[in-house]
């Protein structure tokens, strides 16, 4: 079966098409026939659910909601195919390497309800822009100072490195392995010690992590990868000269739904077959 990964532009043009709109008619046909046979998928994104409360139109919503259902189905007639969360992954991938397990599937079922009321549609889409908010104050008060380069760190192959991401699971690990609590100032790693502590994580098997983590290992995970190479770009173009490109809050939505869809998906939205680069563990 081929997994398809569809953004929110995608599924929402397609939704909306007919007849009239011959591609992309022809091309929603193409996928519901596929994911009918069986033949593909179009697994859901939560920031999916997430960006369709926005809209205004309950036919708009309803719409999306029926396609995507459709195409993430998986002859399962009930829970749908949907990609984990980017956090969760990292989670359940990083405790698979220190275990030196498989990695894990980067789909779960899900039950998506529709949401055809316009107001219960406006409260949640409110929440969403309250964060946003948040999330913009967040950069104004940490702005870098503009050195015009950017800090990003790169391999000798030119693959950007996960340094300060790393640094913080790096020490978060060193904590768990002393007995100490985690610490929130490490905040990109915080979230994740307190699933490995759960999770029963060993000594050994946090050696062994911190071996990972110096020697890379940890972050070429491709859901990490991707999204240090997605961030690294971003930081690339706020430096350009001349026209740099100023911050976007859809970014921090954008970038985990990209980093799982990438990791996972066999065709995405530029129609081109994903390869892996990442190296054996």
């Amino acid at each position: 079966m081929t997994i398809i990964c569809l953004d929110q532009c995608a599924i929402s043009a397609l939704a909306k098409s007919d007849r009239s709109s011959e591609e992309l008619w022809r091309i929603k046909e193409t996928l519901i026939e596929g994911a009918e046979k069986l033949d593909l998928i179009c697994p859901i994104a939560a920031e999916t659910i997430v960006e369709t409360t926005g809209l205004r139109s309950a036919e708009e919503r309803i719409n999306i909601y029926r396609l995507h259902t459709k195409l993430a189905d998986a002859g399962l007639d009930g829970p749908h195919l949907a990609f984990k969360n980017m956090w969760k992954m990292i989670e359940e991938e990083t405790l698979a390497l220190a275990r030196s397990e498989p990695p894990p599937s980067a789909f779960e079922l899900f039950r998506w309800r529709r949401i055809e009321d316009d107001q219960l549609a406006s409260e949640t889409w409110r929440g969403v822009l309250e964060d946003k908010q948040r999330m913009i104050e967040r950069v104004k008060a940490h702005a870098a100072m503009q050195t015009n380069k950017p800090t990003i760190a790169f391999s000798k192959k030119g693959i950007a490195l996960a340094e300060q991401h790393a640094a913080h699971v790096f020490r978060q690990v060193e904590r768990l392995i002393a007995g100490q609590e985690p610490d929130k100032h490490d905040h990109m790693g915080y979230d994740l010690a307190l699933y490995l502590r759960e999770k029963g994580i060993t000594r050994s098997e946090l050696e062994k992590l911190k071996q990972d983590i110096l020697y890379h290992r940890w972050e070429f995970i491709p859901v990490v990868l991707n999204r240090t190479q997605l961030t690294a770009q971003l930081e690339a173009d706020f430096y350009r000269d001349k026209t740099p490109r100023n911050y976007n809050v859809n970014d921090e939505i954008d970038i985990p739904r990209l980093s799982v869809g990438l990791s996972s998906a066999d065709i995405s939205r530029n129609g081109q077959r994903n390869g892996s680069a990442v190296p054996k563990r």
